[in-house]
């Protein structure tokens, strides 16, 4: 049951407000989000109008003030949001010096002027793996971290010119070279290293919260994909209450405690015969003959393209789908019809109901949807949220 006063959040990197939906459901109050992207923030607005939905940089002193100031006579209870996962997603080039790396600090540093009770981060499954840099190295260690990292930028930009086929014989030989100096860096680099989780960790630990994290399946919580993420969440020390996370609700192929994996075909197949809406997002793409018969002679859990496994990827219908990501138009291809899924198909599979309504160019609206949370997993956060709250 939930005895729950309202709760006054803030949203940070807020996107089209995934990880908001389910706290928006559960009586938080989303005092105010924070979004970079002017087209993401107005699909943000029309979904959550009482929201005070502040656009543009978060690293910039003008922003962070804007934000504070909508705190400056209400209390800030709960801060979510999940710092983009570019520099740490498992199909990118995991540049630890990324400055998209590096936001959990500006989430971090509003953590530390607002002080909310609970705080939940959202990020890619790569983030439990990654390294980065220890807090103040000393000259010896910063002189050896940039000869790696120079090296490592020059080994990517070898390999994108060998993606590309423009990367003559002796840049061969180079790049060959380049990643024997690596291996051999990486052991002197690993007493100056540090997992980004665990630095994240031990960042909340500094400023006085308690933290766990947890690797999260969007799948085990109704949502009809293969979505992987890891959550932090992190309480207060002077809040005396343990830190929990979701009971899952549904497993593979279902138990007498569990439901079974919610399918692509269960979430979308009533689409498949509907007219193009652009009101609802249900917006085709136009594909060449070419393209159509390529689809046509593509099996189910196989991708269109032989060189990518994720770009243009058909769905296997009996089961959830893969991450839902941009991948730059080029997403998912329907089970049964010969044309890529639209972007309301998509959202199905990242559990939005057809009720919420996106804004902006269909480009935006996949990118919208790739870096999204999905809605049934913020549920099953923000009710367990509203748990540890009743704990209280």
């Amino acid at each position: 049951m939930n005895n729950m006063e309202q709760k006054n959040l803030l949203e940070l990197f807020g996107g089209c407000g995934g990880l908001g939906y389910g706290f928006h459901n559960n009586n938080f109050n989303i005092v105010c989000c924070n979004e970079l992207e002017k087209q993401i923030g107005e699909t943000y607005k029309y979904n959550y109008p009482k929201s005070n939905v502040i656009i543009g940089d978060i690293t910039k002193n003008e922003i962070k003030k804007q934000i504070y100031e909508t705190f400056s006579e209400k209390k800030c209870h709960l801060i979510i949001g999940g710092p983009p996962c570019v520099a740490y997603s498992l199909s990118g080039k995991r540049d630890s010096r990324d400055p998209r790396g590096q936001l959990f600090k500006d989430y971090i540093e509003t953590v530390t002027y607002l002080q909310p009770e609970i705080c939940i981060m959202e990020n890619v499954k790569g983030i439990l793996n990654m390294l980065h840099d220890k807090d103040e190295l000393n000259k010896e260690e910063q002189i050896q971290a940039n000869k790696h990292y120079e090296l490592e930028k020059i080994k990517i930009d070898l390999e994108n010119k060998n993606k590309h086929k423009t990367i003559t014989e002796d840049e061969k030989k180079e790049l060959s070279k380049i990643k024997k100096e690596i291996k051999i860096s990486e052991i002197n680099m690993s007493n100056i290293r540090i997992k980004v989780s665990e630095k994240i960790k031990n960042t909340f630990d500094k400023i006085g919260y308690n933290v766990e994290y947890k690797l999260l399946n969007s799948a085990n919580y109704g949502v009809p994909q293969l979505r992987e993420r890891v959550i932090f969440i992190a309480i207060r020390k002077d809040i005396k209450v343990d830190i929990t996370y979701p009971t899952e609700t549904h497993c593979k192929n279902g138990s007498e405690s569990k439901k079974k994996w919610v399918s692509v075909k269960d979430a979308i197949d009533d689409l498949k015969n509907k007219e193009q809406d652009q009101n609802l997002s249900h917006i085709f793409t136009k594909h060449s003959t070419e393209f159509i018969e390529k689809i046509k002679n593509t099996q189910c859990g196989k991708s269109v393209n032989p060189k990518y496994s994720e770009s243009n990827f058909k769905c296997i219908p009996d089961l959830p789908s893969n991450t839902v990501k941009e991948n730059h138009g080029a997403v998912f291809v329907h089970y049964e019809k010969n044309r890529s899924m639209t972007p309301r198909e998509l959202a199905r599979l990242q559990s939005f109901p057809d009720t919420f309504i996106f804004k902006g160019t269909k480009a935006s609206i996949l990118k919208q949807l790739g870096n999204a949370v999905p809605c049934l997993l913020s549920e099953a956060l923000a009710k367990n949220i509203v748990d540890i709250y009743n704990k209280i």
